[in-house]
């Protein structure tokens, strides 16, 4: 071989290493772009729909938190073992047959995850409940073992609102935490008393970041609602059911009459959802009885971060009138140290739900352009956790 012909194929063989070993990141940057496109019109068949094939989905069940779970199965219609992930739903009375739930779903399918769904009693009945976290546990295990379908023993969890917070304490468990691989927090929290706090009182803070806006009334009622089965008195949660679906329908309706007839149970709650006094917090809940102050403490996951072990992706919209900013800041900064933390604040998003304006010209560069680039590094940094050496 002359030595023209040797420096061509010495050429060629650099190319294809290259080729080879930047084509997975070139492809997961694609994929990345057309979720991107898909999010910003949710709900909507788009271009990830035209050149992808429709997962498997597939009815199953397991037993988990002392009943037998029913949950839906998403999967890659390419055959092959892939990365799983569980989806929770959060609290919403459809549970896993949302339709958000569903298109979700079968997008994270169409990227190359196995997609568990289950139905979560406490969440769909609109309360938070220890079970709910057996419920998470016993979902981890179920996938995990899935040894057929998953490329590793390690599973990630996407939690949403309120429902991120026993997501994460879930992951943190000691029976499952070294079986998962990540956990997003999507509009999550650190600890219930900071989020009780801002719910009555408007009042939020962590570090420089501190302020404080008007309390969303709906969030304070509906906030209760979630919440009704943590009082003790039978009596006193149907008269705090009938405020809070009447405070919920028109936050100036006058429940003072109403009110006055709670016994001390309930009266304690009440004080405390209608306080605006952020200092009287503390005092107000060390009122409420044991067992709501315990289910406090367990459903915050401040109690159990420091057991967390995978990479966990801190999601909010900024501002967010139901939950604050300032709780995920403080996930985040919890387990900074570690640097396995990826944190994203959207301005397009209200909650949990895409929110972007018309494009115009100037929504274009004002919006578009910078929450695109935060989101697309967002969602390039998920896809990657599907193979077994995710670049972070």
């Amino acid at each position: 071989m002359t030595k023209r012909g040797r420096r061509i194929l010495e050429a060629t063989l650099a190319l294809a290493v290259l080729v080879a070993v930047a084509w997975p990141f070139v492809s997961d940057g694609i994929l990345s772009i057309l979720l991107l496109v898909e999010v910003t019109n949710p709900l909507a068949p788009g271009p990830l729909n035209r050149v992808t094939h429709a997962p498997v989905r597939q009815a199953v069940t397991f037993p988990g938190g002392g009943r037998e779970m029913v949950a839906t199965l998403y999967r890659p219609s390419r055959a092959g073992p892939e990365a799983g992930v569980i989806l929770v739903h959060g609290v919403n009375d459809t549970g896993k047959d949302d339709e958000r739930i569903i298109w979700l779903a079968d997008l994270l399918a169409r990227s190359g995850f196995t997609v568990l769904t289950p139905d979560f009693l406490g969440f769909k009945s609109l309360t938070l409940r220890t079970s709910d976290v057996e419920e998470l546990v016993a979902s981890i295990q179920y996938l995990a073992d899935r040894s057929r379908d998953l490329a590793s023993g390690q599973v990630g969890l996407i939690g949403f609102s309120y429902g991120a917070g026993p997501t994460i304490i879930a992951a943190s468990d000691r029976r499952v935490r070294d079986r998962v691989r990540f956990v997003v927090s999507f509009g999550g929290y650190y600890d219930l008393l900071n989020v009780i706090t801002f719910v009555t009182t408007g009042y939020y803070e962590f570090g420089d970041v501190r302020g404080r806006t008007v309390p969303n009334e709906y969030s304070r009622w509906i906030f209760l609602r979630y919440n009704l089965e943590l009082i003790p008195s039978a009596r006193d949660r149907e008269i705090l059911k009938e405020i809070a679906e009447a405070k919920t329908r028109n936050p100036a309706v006058e429940a003072g009459p109403l009110a006055a007839t709670l016994g001390p149970e309930g009266q304690a709650t009440y004080e405390l959802l209608t306080n605006r006094d952020p200092a009287r917090v503390p005092s107000l809940v060390q009122a409420l009885s044991p067992d709501i102050r315990e289910q406090i403490r367990f459903l915050s996951p401040s109690r159990v971060i420091g057991d967390f072990r995978g990479r966990l992706f801190v999601v909010h919209s900024d501002p967010d009138d139901f939950l604050p900013k300032t709780e995920s800041l403080r996930l985040a900064a919890a387990l900074g140290s570690q640097g396995n933390v990826h944190l994203a604040l959207l301005r397009a998003f209200d909650h949990v739900r895409p929110d972007f304006p018309k494009l115009r010209l100037d929504t274009f560069f004002r919006v578009y352009v910078p929450e695109c680039r935060k989101m697309f590094w967002l969602v390039f940094d998920l896809v990657r956790q599907r193979r077994q050496a995710p670049w972070t």
